[in-house]
């Protein structure tokens, strides 16, 4: 005779209660997991670190959307999707009746929705995330020193990594890139008549090479190179990553 299952799904039942944060949790003991196993099954740093920034980029989704179990996320509560991934840290950006959740209309910040974010020191990210020379403008929506994020798994051990030279990288943030169509067809977001486009939305890291190559003005990221781009609210135009290997 088959023994009851009515225990595991009393369990299973109130799991689903968990907190944005204990799931946030979850996520990132999970995607450390694959990164020690495949070092160790395949003996492979660059399959581990993409595996560890494609589980990264998962977390950060459903941080934002929530969960497939019906739980709720940033989107939930705010009403839309965050203009940076530091609003998943700090409320400060929003306007002030969304700063704190209202029980009785349902809308609020109640985050923090995601555990262990970092400090993002723009010095040690490519130039292509904050300098001029690196023509920066066509790549971010906003990025500030001292925000808080989540960086990518590439790891990267250069000498250069312990200075503060803005043209050498070290670690790079995960971006939110809200993209645009670019009437103008210059190559940058933000002049006047350009159109948003958040339903265009995505995750991007900027690949185990460490320059961002997925441009704001590309809305389906059909030109990302190494880039790992993860689309929020729609299916992957522009052909997917390159394969994990």
């Amino acid at each position: 005779m088959i023994a009851s299952n009515q225990p595991l799904h009393r369990f299973f039942k109130a799991r689903r209660r968990m907190t944005l944060a204990e799931r946030a949790a979850v996520l990132v003991i999970v995607s450390v997991s694959i990164g020690v196993v495949m070092s160790l099954v395949r003996g492979d740093d660059f399959a581990a670190e993409c595996a560890v920034t494609d589980a990264s980029l998962g977390a950060i989704r459903t941080a934002i959307l929530g969960g497939r179990a019906g739980l709720g996320g940033y989107r939930a509560d705010v009403g839309e999707i965050p203009r940076s991934i530091r609003d998943l840290f700090d409320p400060a950006s929003l306007p002030p009746h969304l700063r704190t959740f209202d029980p009785a209309s349902g809308r609020g910040w109640r985050g923090p929705y995601l555990t262990d974010g970092v400090r993002i020191d723009v010095r040690k990210a490519h130039c292509s995330f904050s300098d001029a020379s690196c023509d920066s403008g066509r790549f971010i929506n906003g990025l500030a020193n001292g925000d808080t994020g989540v960086l990518d798994g590439f790891g990267r051990h250069a000498p250069e990594c312990t200075n503060s030279d803005a043209e050498r990288y070290c670690r790079n943030p995960i971006l939110l890139q809200i993209p645009c169509d670019d009437l103008n067809r210059n190559g940058v977001c933000g002049d006047s008549g350009d159109v948003w486009l958040p339903g265009n939305a995505r995750l991007v890291s900027a690949g185990p090479n460490g320059e961002l190559e997925t441009a704001l003005a590309d809305y389906s990221a059909g030109r990302r190179g190494d880039d790992r781009v993860l689309y929020l609210l729609m299916g992957d135009p522009g052909g997917g990553n390159r394969p994990c290997k």
